[in-house]
């Protein structure tokens, strides 16, 4: 073959393969963009942070979640930061005390953006938290490269901000929050350079939606969307062709994209998760989440999972609101142990002990799969 033709062999190759993965949550992106477009345009010159006035009447409108709503005045800051290879990325703080050494990372969905991280975290403001989104690369308003990697390269950016508030705020307590490819890029982050997050101070994390490794997203992209396409026989091969070929047009280590091998080893840092998927995610695979459940176990007994029997992939603060808000307080409130503040912050977020003591008025559920690794613990199990 000429050098002509394995340029162009490698040009196709490549354009291929950063299509499969753009489209991956093709279905996703689009519904949340339209979703985005019904509650109004974006027009920075007439209103301040439009973005937010938007989300605000999604959280309404579609979410039907009032409780979800922020207000910003001059504690919303926006905010750039650069990564060890160069990129540009878009950072934001919400402030809610500038005195507090709390803060919460929340990391936001393949095509999402900054916004949908900040509204994942706003519970954890009425427990005094700050928090500190960020837009991913090829994501919002940070700047673009070659390639989507589905974490590969995206765990640089999620390095890079923890470096950021580490050195610019001095954090005593951080809570890590990931929704889907966020939720990946931060279990892939802290289990690949554990040492270098031990120093962080971070207590608790919520995984919302993950995948583990990105064998098993692609696996349950064959078997949701593309089953009448791929041959479960030839499943295993098609995967690989497509790992070898990103390998060969990003220079990553595509197979190094696995959370749950890192478990096999001795890790520095272990810390409390919650986890939380819903059995009918057509998106990631719920029963990875089940997986780095039993894995973790072994590591660490202070865990909670919550299977959902049905909810839309990352929306149980939509389908879910009261059950999921409580769930993640009480989880919280076990760490940091201050019921005062979780009492207030459930009141102020509209959770009573009424709605509690009727399942949550989770009127759709048919069966919920709960967790507490806690409680079993106390038990000697």
């Amino acid at each position: 073959m000429s050098k002509v033709s394995v340029k162009k062999h490698k040009k196709y190759r490549s354009k291929l393969g950063t299509k499969i993965f753009k489209r991956v949550n093709l279905r996703f992106k689009l519904f949340y963009k339209l979703l985005e477009t019904t509650m109004g345009q974006t027009n920075k010159n007439k209103y301040y942070y439009p973005e937010l006035r938007r989300m605000n009447k999604i959280m309404r409108k579609f979410y039907k979640t009032p409780q979800l709503q922020l207000k910003a005045t001059d504690n919303l800051i926006p905010f750039n930061f650069e990564t060890e290879d160069g990129v540009i990325i878009s950072g934001m703080k919400y402030i809610t005390d500038p005195n507090s050494k709390k803060w919460v990372v929340s990391l936001h969905w393949f095509a999402g953006h900054k916004y949908w991280a900040l509204f994942e975290a706003r519970p954890f403001i009425e427990l005094g938290y700050n928090i500190l989104v960020f837009d991913f690369r090829n994501h919002g308003d940070s700047e673009n490269t070659d390639f989507v990697t589905m974490g590969a390269s995206e765990v640089k950016d999620f390095r890079a901000a923890m470096k950021w508030l580490y050195e610019n705020h001095k954090p005593e307590t951080i809570g890590l929050i990931g929704m889907s490819m966020g939720g990946f890029t931060m279990q892939y982050g802290i289990v690949k350079y554990n040492e270098e997050f031990s120093k962080y101070n971070i207590k608790w994390a919520i995984s919302d939606s993950y995948y583990g490794s990105i064998k098993t997203l692609l696996v349950h992209t064959r078997n949701v969307w593309l089953k009448n396409l791929v041959s479960y026989k030839k499943v295993g091969k098609s995967i690989n062709k497509i790992i070898k070929n990103q390998i060969q047009d990003t220079d990553l280590d595509w197979n190094d994209l696995d959370v749950f091998k890192y478990y096999e080893s001795d890790l520095k840092m272990i810390f409390p998760m919650f986890l939380m998927h819903c059995r009918n995610d057509n998106v990631t695979p719920f029963d990875d989440s089940m997986r780095l459940f039993v894995k973790r176990s072994v590591h660490s007994r202070d865990d909670e999972i919550l299977i959902y029997d049905y909810s839309s992939h990352c929306l149980s603060l939509k389908h879910h609101y009261y059950q999921t808000v409580y769930r993640w307080l009480m989880f919280e409130n076990k760490i940091m142990k201050d019921d005062e503040a979780t009492e207030r912050a459930l009141k102020s977020l509209g959770i009573s002990s009424e709605i509690i003591d009727n399942n949550f008025l989770e009127k759709y559920e048919v069966n919920t799969f709960y967790v507490n690794s806690t409680k079993n613990k106390k038990k000697g199990k």
